[in-house]
């Protein structure tokens, strides 16, 4: 159990947020451009500092109403969120551009909340600067505090000042799950990622919009669901390289590509009238390439027909465009209208575990060696080639290693047959990972 104080960072856009933010946490988990409004959603990351775990939350800014957006007030919506949650409010301006309405306006309304609110100018990177901070005292705080995000001028006193407005006492106690299945939600834009994020977390932590790439960082949430512990990831949708046309979106893509490398299970979301597409294709192979479990979920089945002719030819046609892949499972939702979710956690559940299983040796060479009595390789520069014996050496995914004396001759397609067969080992749904070493003769 750790006791935790929450700090939200709040302000209008591009006032430096997610730069401090990636200062606090040590790591540049929030993208930072000169784009306003780049940050969306509420993004969180920990640090710890004089002993006490502290929890930084990264809002989207709040725009005047001659810049507003169709997504606005679903920004807005994340921004209070945040504040709600927060010990500590810090309220960042900018000195470059000195005080706005926006900023008072904001002020107005942090000063409803009753929580403690620190203001922070920031970009304060010399004595020129330090000369302009006298117009935010017209904001009626007692203490601004002068910081440099970039620089990290500032940012620890200002840290320091924020632990002494919450006791320790006050703080929540929060359990950190000690093992979690880690799940990426990814696919391309606009298929309903996050509509289907906020479902399944019961939660409207996600910005959800009819916009394509409404989605820009990666957004992690703890779920437990029937007494299991999921972190959820939310990405950025994934579309073809000719069609980035921004540095601000190439940073979302390679977010969202990490997230599948750092989860156990990539849930590939399709969109059912479209179907799947080469773009999924790329998605699948590279998940694979990653050695991760893939569940794919068809989503808008509401628009589609309901007999179960339909739905079975059109989960083969998945299957025969995923020829490489056809044992990958396939399940169909509703994320508008909630229906079939619980499929998604029972598949779910089942992924991970056959994602650890782990077969003994024993078992592994009974099973094998009768299909080596049936199945022999082919011969080497006339030589038989002889597979000793197999044993299984990791999961995630299930790896096993096969001694051989020509480890260099086994054919691809005798290898891909004998994955094939240990799949029936109690692995029906996931990618396995077959390794052939030499045992030389003494």
């Amino acid at each position: 159990m750790a006791k935790k104080i929450t700090i939200a960072l709040v302000g209008r856009p591009n006032v430096g947020k997610s730069s401090l933010f990636n200062r606090l946490i040590k790591k540049r988990k929030a993208i930072v451009d000169a784009t306003p409004g780049v940050t969306r959603d509420r993004l969180y990351g920990e640090m710890e500092w004089e002993g006490r775990a502290i929890a930084i939350v990264d809002t989207g800014g709040f725009l005047p109403p001659d810049e507003a957006t169709p997504i606005l007030p679903q920004v807005i919506i994340q921004c209070q969120k945040a504040i709600v949650e927060a010990d500590v409010i810090i309220f960042m301006t900018d000195v470059r551009t000195g005080l706005t309405p926006i900023d008072v306006e904001i002020m107005k309304y942090l000063r409803k909340t009753q929580k403690p609110v620190l203001c922070a100018v920031n970009k304060v990177d010399g004595e020129k600067q330090l000369q302009d901070l006298s117009e935010f005292y017209a904001l009626g705080v007692e203490k601004i505090w002068p910081i440099s995000a970039i620089h990290g001028h500032g940012i620890y006193e200002l840290i320091d000042e924020a632990l002494t407005l919450v006791s320790p006492e006050e703080t929540k106690e929060e359990k950190i799950p000690s093992m979690a299945i880690k799940v990426a939600l990814v696919g391309r834009p606009n298929v309903g990622k996050s509509s289907l994020f906020n479902r399944l977390v019961g939660d409207e932590r996600s910005v959800v919009s009819d916009i394509p790439g409404t989605t820009r960082d990666t957004i992690d949430t703890i779920l437990k669901y029937d007494d299991k512990t999921y972190l959820f990831m939310d990405t950025a949708g994934l579309r073809r390289k000719t069609r980035i046309k921004t540095r601000l979106e190439r940073y979302s893509v390679k977010r969202a590509l990490r997230a599948i490398k750092h989860t156990d299970i990539t849930l590939l979301l399709l969109e059912a009238p479209e179907g799947i597409t080469d773009q999924d294709i790329k998605i699948i192979n590279y998940a694979i390439a990653c050695g991760k479990c893939i569940l794919i979920v068809v989503n808008k089945w509401d628009l589609m027909p309901t007999t179960s002719k339909f739905k079975r030819e059109y989960i083969e046609n998945i299957r025969q465009r995923l020829r490489f892949a056809s044992f990958l499972p396939v399940i169909t939702v509703s994320a508008l209208k909630g229906e079939g979710l619980k499929q998604i956690f029972a598949m779910l559940n089942t992924l991970y575990q056959e994602y650890t299983l782990r077969i003994s040796t024993g078992q592994l060479n009974r099973f094998v060696e009768e299909i080596w009595g049936k199945y022999q390789p082919p011969l080497y520069q006339n030589r038989p080639i002889k597979l000793y014996y197999i044993t299984q050496v990791d999961i995630k995914p299930p790896t096993f290693v096969i001694f051989t004396n020509y480890p260099q001759a086994i054919p691809e397609n005798y290898k891909r047959f004998l994955v094939n067969q240990l799949h029936q080992l109690g692995f029906k749904y996931i990618p396995l990972k077959l390794l052939f070493r030499e045992r030389r003769r003494s």
